[in-house]
């Protein structure tokens, strides 16, 4: 037994270094390449770069990450070497390979950062698709209602807590730095209860009596802002925006659904039918709209 240990112990370190043997021939020689490159350009010596590489990028031997780095690389060449036609093909090679690729000012030269501010790497706009659910409450500024004879003012609340949502499409146009022009178009539905509470004295008698008056409505809002984007350098994970606009919106029906006591009239549950309000209703509204925004990125 003594004996299988003491050999398990000596052999160990054996099957150890055979193992770092086999992960180190598993490296492509491509992949060296640029590790070569890399320290042939560390040492000045432009002109080794183009045929460590070339070869390999041609037949596509590079991942994603190798390929961007490899390009990179031979761009720095071409630009010192004063081959601007290849310098700006590769470059262009680059960009398309990697969308998000950015120069880093602490260890790229001038040249190459010029370089690469020649070209347009951010996208001309982008559209998306957008589902909101609001849980804002209807704010009343005036009451006109020949039923609060009692002067019963009457509360707005939205129906079952969160009754607006919104389905819509956006768009956004960066027309200068961090300035973004943001349109939106969106259908929207919203359903406000109307609860009023009334008391009625009779001699001694007094009645109190709530009554729910549901009402639907549907509209086409087309909101338009200009985001503005923050750029924080010292934490580049965190991206905030404030968005500042207006919005306009067109009322497209309003309706009392019938199927509830909603139409202010004695058993008004027995009709069975939906009272349409939408030409009570104002169709034509517009306001304002603002708000910022956080994102993380990991």
């Amino acid at each position: 037994m003594r004996k299988f240990i003491l050999s398990l112990i000596l052999i160990l370190p054996y099957l150890a270094f055979a193992q770092d043997e086999i992960e180190v021939e598993e490296v492509s020689p491509c992949v060296q390449n640029i590790e070569s490159a890399q320290q042939r350009y560390d040492q000045g010596r432009i002109q080794d770069i183009q045929p460590l590489l070339q070869d390999c990028l041609d037949r596509g031997e590079y991942d994603k990450a190798q390929k961007s780095q490899a390009l990179r690389l031979l761009t720095l060449a071409y630009i010192f070497l004063e081959d601007e036609d290849k310098a700006e093909a590769t470059m262009l090679e680059l960009l398309h390979t990697n969308h998000e690729f950015q120069v880093d000012p602490s260890i790229d030269p001038t040249e190459f950062i010029n370089l690469h501010e020649r070209f347009r790497y951010k996208p001309l706009f982008n559209v998306g698709i957008r589902y909101i659910f609001n849980l804002s409450q209807p704010i009343v500024k005036e009451l006109n209602s020949a039923l609060d004879l009692n002067n019963s003012a009457p509360e707005y609340v939205l129906a079952d807590g969160i009754s607006i949502f919104s389905l819509g499409l956006n768009f956004e146009y960066e027309f200068a730095r961090n300035f973004v022009l943001f349109p939106e178009i969106h259908y929207r539905t919203m359903t406000v209860n109307r609860v009023q509470n009334q008391q009625n004295i009779e001699g001694d008698n007094a009645t109190f009596m709530t009554t729910n008056n549901l009402e639907n409505t549907i509209w086409l809002s087309v909101p338009i802002s200009v985001k503005y984007i923050l750029n924080l350098q010292n934490v580049p994970a965190l991206k905030f925006y404030v968005n500042l606009g207006g919005s306009l919106d067109y009322l497209l029906k309003a309706e009392k659904p019938g199927d509830l006591a909603t139409l202010e009239v004695e058993d008004a549950q027995s009709l069975g039918r939906t009272a349409v309000t939408t030409e009570d209703k104002n169709k034509l509204n517009y306001g304002t709209c603002g708000h910022g925004f956080e994102s993380f990125e990991l």
